[in-house]
């Protein structure tokens, strides 16, 4: 019985025959009150679509997907076999609701009535999805050498397509083409050319669209380039029996090994007269070499040693005692 009643309907409706009605009075024939609906729903929730109907008298309202020509709903009935769909109706209004949205429920809906000829009115579904970025399609950590080029690429997708926005994590400008500095860069691409050593950092690629949330992702640019060491006061003095500092300051990446010598010979080792510390910050290193009870054998010249996969430097400092002109009973000057 139902298969018969779906096929009768199915003729009435796709060919736009009325084999149960006939209307002699066009006056009295049934009405669209209002225009098509256009309505926009966030993927995940509920949508509905309205077709007001004046004067139906006996024929019948029905809901058909126009880009598949599948009837969802005759009347208070529903066709289909999808169990997110459902019809309702009151004061002239027939109401096609579609629960838990999907991409592909967008699209066009049309509201028929089996007058003869058929009537019919378009609504109009648009499902917006919110950005997601694809972490496999784009770009990962970027290790690349100081003077070449370097290519980052963001894919992300959504409904509408997204925009891609680039920035550094820090807001720091950056150079594009190795010249124009920015604060920030639109498109699927960042092409960064003849790349120094100030473009190491996190990049931000955020993807927006106007459905919340936008996303974004993080990505390491880390440049290699061969060490670089210089001296802050290349002369120290200091009283003897004193404590010294003495500092170098390096720039290398990958990170680097560091040491220290005295006089060309000596290699320096953590202990009660020597402390070695090394603070680092990204690219950026502090060597610290502390000389406890300063005397005359730890007067000499110093050498700071950076050394990693792409070269080695080094830079010399002169530590000098100097005697307490006070305890010995002489008259100072200083």
């Amino acid at each position: 019985m139902m298969g018969d009643f779906v096929m009768m309907w199915l003729q009435i409706f796709v060919l736009g025959i009325s084999v149960l009605f006939r209307c002699t009075d066009s006056v009295d024939l049934p009405r669209f009150v209002g225009p098509g609906s256009n309505v926009t729903v966030a993927v995940g929730r509920d949508a509905a679509l309205t077709c007001r109907v004046d004067n139906l008298q006996t024929f019948k309202v029905a809901w058909l997907r126009v880009d598949t020509q599948t009837i969802l709903t005759i009347a208070g009935h529903v066709i289909t076999k999808n169990h997110r769909i459902s019809v309702n109706h009151g004061d002239g209004a027939w109401t096609l609701g579609l629960k838990d949205v999907g991409s592909s429920d967008g699209g066009r809906y049309m509201c028929q009535v089996n007058t003869e000829p058929m009537m019919s009115q378009t609504h109009q579904l648009q499902v917006v999805v919110p950005p997601d970025i694809d972490d496999e399609a784009s770009s990962g950590e970027v290790l690349v050498k100081e003077g070449e080029n370097a290519a980052l690429r963001c894919v992300a997708s959504g409904t509408p397509p997204p925009a891609i926005a680039w920035r550094r994590e820090d807001s720091r400008h950056f150079k594009i083409n190795n010249q124009t500095l920015v604060s920030k860069w639109a498109g699927e691409w960042m092409n960064l050319t003849s790349v120094e050593r100030a473009a190491s950092g996190a990049y931000l690629c955020i993807a927006t669209n106007g459905v919340p949330p936008s996303v974004s992702k993080r990505i390491q640019i880390n440049v290699m380039f061969a060490p670089s060491v210089w001296a802050g006061r290349v002369a120290v003095r200091t009283l003897m029996g004193s404590a010294a500092t003495l500092q170098c300051s390096a720039e290398a990446y990958p990170a680097p090994q560091f040491h220290w010598t005295l006089n060309g010979e000596q290699r320096l080792v953590n202990g009660s007269k020597f402390k070695l510390s090394v603070s680092s910050r990204g690219y950026r290193h502090t060597l610290s070499l502390l000389v406890s009870e300063m005397s005359r054998d730890d007067a000499g010249a110093y050498r700071c040693h950076v050394e990693n996969s792409l070269g080695k430097a080094q830079a010399e400092l002169f530590l000098h005692s100097k005697w307490n002109k006070l305890k010995l009973g002489m008259p100072s000057r200083e």
